[in-house]
């Protein structure tokens, strides 16, 4: 009986042991990690003194550049036989900040690749009208650019142009729609 009191007291000794010895391993474990985070803040960054300085900047927004437009009927138009030069519309942009505008005329019928002559198709009856820049209008053009692939004629803005009948033709009465595209143009 004595020896398995001895062997019992050995066993409780040696579980003493591994306690203690894993109770030293787990402090040289925490002791470890916080001696590491001290290494690691020493080479954390900061600031350097006496290296502070300020700066500005102004910061702008333009304004967006505006056209006023307007295409307007010319009054008094009759079905009939149309003349060539006739005025059908008044084009009109107007800009305090850009000086000129380019100009096409949109329809599915194009006359010429120009963009200067093209038809106008009457909402009820499907007839067309062939319409176009004026001579006189085209005179004061600054000429012809390209853009996205399209041809468009320059003008001043607030210089009207006027939309004529490119022909003698005739007329029937009907509503013609009558689109123009016009962009800013900076020379």
């Amino acid at each position: 009986m004595a020896l398995c009191i001895l062997d019992v007291l050995d066993y409780f000794n040696l579980v003493k042991k591994k306690v203690v010895i894993q109770m030293k391993s787990i402090k040289k474990l925490i002791i470890a990690s916080a001696l590491s985070m001290m290494a690691a803040s020493c080479y954390a960054g900061s600031f350097l003194p006496n290296t502070e300085q300020q700066k500005s900047v102004d910061i702008s927004f333009a304004a967006p550049e505006n056209l006023t437009i307007s295409l307007d009927q010319a009054p008094g138009l009759i079905a009939g036989k149309g003349h060539s030069d006739t005025v059908v519309a008044k084009l009109t942009v107007n800009s305090t900040s850009i000086k000129e505008y380019g100009v096409r005329g949109i329809s599915s019928s194009m006359l010429n690749d120009l963009g200067n002559m093209w038809n106008i198709t009457g909402k009820n009856s499907g007839n067309t009208v062939a319409v176009g820049f004026s001579n006189k209008s085209l005179v004061n053009s600054h000429g012809l650019q390209t853009w996205n692939g399209l041809s468009w004629y320059t003008f001043d803005a607030n210089d009207p142009l006027s939309i004529v009948l490119v022909r003698d033709q005739d007329i029937s009465p009907d509503t013609y729609p009558l689109t123009v595209d016009v962009v800013g143009y900076q020379p």
